[in-house]
């Protein structure tokens, strides 16, 4: 049975992530006991490069994993409680009729003569 996914179910699941970390792993070079890998992100305007140690590298992807889980964990949570707000507020997403341009007025078969300014 599927349990209802709910605000506090969202936050609940967030406070479940242990470890967060952003970025994207790349490999820097392949070695003789596999690749070795930089952690690459963007922080105070700067691209920061971290070197990962082979023995940390399960680590670092599993805190990618949570960061990615808790991004969108909480873009659900907003999008539920931007529903719910709305919900209470009576502002539901039926969207007024736009009123229709009026038609082009139509044109003369004839050509305009232009005013001398004589």
């Amino acid at each position: 049975m599927n349990q209802l996914i709910t605000p506090q179910n969202l936050l609940e699941q967030i406070l479940q992530i242990q470890h967060m970390e952003h970025g994207a792993r790349s490999v820097i070079r392949q070695g003789p006991n596999g690749p070795y890998y930089n952690l690459n992100s963007w922080e105070n305007g700067a691209n920061q490069c971290r070197y990962i140690p082979q023995d940390k590298v399960p680590e670092v992807r599993q805190a990618l994993e949570g960061y990615h889980q808790f991004q969108q964990l909480t873009q659900a949570y907003a999008q539920q409680v931007v529903e719910l707000t709305r919900a209470q507020l009576g502002i539901g997403s039926k969207e007024k009729p736009r009123a229709k341009p009026p038609p082009p007025a139509p044109r003369s078969a004839s050509p305009k003569m232009r005013k001398s300014s004589a």
